[in-house]
């Protein structure tokens, strides 16, 4: 049997700040390494970001042809898991499990693959605990004594590579900073590899008494076991690549001599209203109640619409356009399959009389893919050959178009529904969502179709005045270049 080649792929290093073409450390592989959630709480969207942006990639090999080795980590010791267990009376380890499991449901909802790996923090102490003693051999870890037990710190100052990858100075990082009084860290900048155990928290057996590791050191520690020194692709949020990255780098590269990985890859954050999705602001919006309220499938379209590096916008609007997205593409799908061939359309080439959108359609979503992972751009394609499909309404150009099907499945992961049924739900979803019967939303439709049809004549008053009409009646109108979607106003 013929092995298959695979195909360039290329990808923008955060550390080198360059885009690269990928090689890895075996061919025909890849090895990736995602950070995990820290399992004391319900998701957010912005976690499942970062679990979809692996999947995204992950897919975009395969359609590359590689075989994909991934792992993403659990944190289920943290002293927010503390927290949780005192706040609700149960264990650390009863609350890491729940919330685990609670996030592994969410991920199986939104088909996003397993990773080949998903290690826990604690059932790796083991390892964390050799990691450390490897680093103190090195001089590169030193003991403190506080009055719990023994802490053990991270020298950052022996480490000469340490902000390569946040392109921050150490210099910098310390001005303005301070040791307190009872601080007995050696420098500011240093971090906890192994905290002493505080009364009634959970602790282990280790040289250094009974404790558990600092969290920096979990993620190296996983890495080293699974990986060694042949990890291709590190990924994460942005908001990771400083300190939690930076002391990766440092810790495992100072155990190693070698590169903790060749490639590191950054998902941009969940903005609401231009702020930063944060509990401490408060503008969380827990994945179980997205997928609850607005299905799965417009989640990942609502991530992917944008490039992974890029700020995801979570307003209303954007929502509802990706909900109204989901339908329309589902619709499409029916055509597609549906229309029958004209007798023009029976004797012309496939290739031929076909509108600039159309042309080698799935050679340029393939490319946009492999070009950094450019679902954006992919996704912009097959809806401008959407729009072309539509304004022919030829059976040429719909199966044409039939081409994209492959790619919105395999590599976006959604149009994999009979589209009846995906329509069914996702009318049900809105329905009790808005709290109004079918009758009400049918109508709604029939004048938007209305609306639409006085549009294309260029009667834009008489539209206008259909617009209007429903604005009072507590109906928002969202209009875009795929369409109008409509929601109750919360004013209503």
């Amino acid at each position: 049997m013929t092995a298959v080649s695979v195909k360039p792929l290329k990808l923008l290093n955060t550390r080198s700040q360059k885009k690269e073409v990928f090689k890895g450390h075996y061919e025909n592989k890849v090895s990736i390494y995602c950070c995990g959630p820290t399992v004391y709480g319900y998701t957010h969207v912005g976690n499942a970001r970062a679990a979809l942006t692996l999947d995204l990639v992950s897919r975009i090999f395969k359609l590359a042809h590689y075989q994909i080795e991934a792992a993403r980590n659990y944190t289920d010791i943290d002293d927010k898991i503390i927290e949780a267990s005192k706040r609700e009376n149960k264990t650390s380890h009863e609350i890491a499990e729940f919330y685990q499991k609670a996030y592994d449901e969410e991920l199986s909802l939104l088909k996003a693959l397993t990773p080949k790996f998903r290690p826990k923090a604690t059932e790796s102490v083991e390892d964390i605990v050799e990691f450390i003693q490897s680093l103190e051999k090195k001089q590169m870890a030193y003991s403190v004594q506080t009055e719990f037990g023994t802490d053990v710190y991270f020298r950052v100052s022996k480490f000469k590579k340490y902000g390569a990858l946040s392109k921050r100075k150490l210099d910098d990082m310390i001005a303005g900073s301070r040791i307190d009084i009872d601080e007995k860290k050696e420098h500011p900048a240093d971090f906890a590899l192994w905290k002493a155990a505080k009364p009634e928290e959970p602790s282990w057996k280790s040289p250094w008494g009974n404790g558990r590791p600092g969290w920096h050191i979990e993620c190296s520690a996983m890495i080293y076991k699974i990986f060694k020194s042949d990890l291709d692709i590190h990924m994460g949020g942005l908001d990771l690549i400083f300190p939690h990255h930076e002391n990766e780098i440092a810790q495992s590269e100072s155990l190693t001599e070698k590169a903790l990985a060749t490639y590191w890859l950054h998902n941009g954050m969940i903005e609401v209203g231009k702020e930063k999705m944060s509990k401490s602001i408060g503008n969380i919006l827990r994945t179980a109640d997205f997928i609850r309220d607005y299905g799965a499938e417009t989640l990942r379209l609502l991530v992917f619409q944008q490039h992974y590096r890029s700020p995801m916008d979570l307003s209303e609007e954007s929502i509802l356009r990706a909900e109204a997205l989901i339908d329309k593409l589902y619709l499409a799908k029916l055509t597609a399959k549906t229309i029958k061939p004209t007798a023009d359309s029976a004797v012309t080439p496939l290739e031929t009389k076909l509108p600039s959108e159309l042309e080698s359609l799935s050679a340029k979503i393939e490319e946009s893919l492999l070009d950094d992972f450019n679902s954006a751009k992919a996704l912009g394609q097959i809806l401008s050959a959407l729009r072309a499909s539509h304004r022919e309404n030829t059976a040429s150009c719909w199966q044409v178009w039939a081409q994209s099907l492959p790619f919105l499945n395999s590599v976006f992961g959604i149009l994999e529904e009979d589209p009846a049924q995906a329509l069914k739900h996702s009318r049900e979803r809105r329905l009790k969502r808005m709290q109004i019967t079918e009758t009400q939303a049918a109508e709604i439709d029939q004048k938007l179709i209305e609306r639409e049809n006085l549009r294309k004549q260029k009667n834009f008053e008489a539209s206008d005045q259909i617009r209007k009409d429903l604005e009072k009646e507590g109906i928002q109108i969202m209009d875009g270049p795929d369409g109008s979607a409509w929601a109750v106003s919360k004013e209503k």
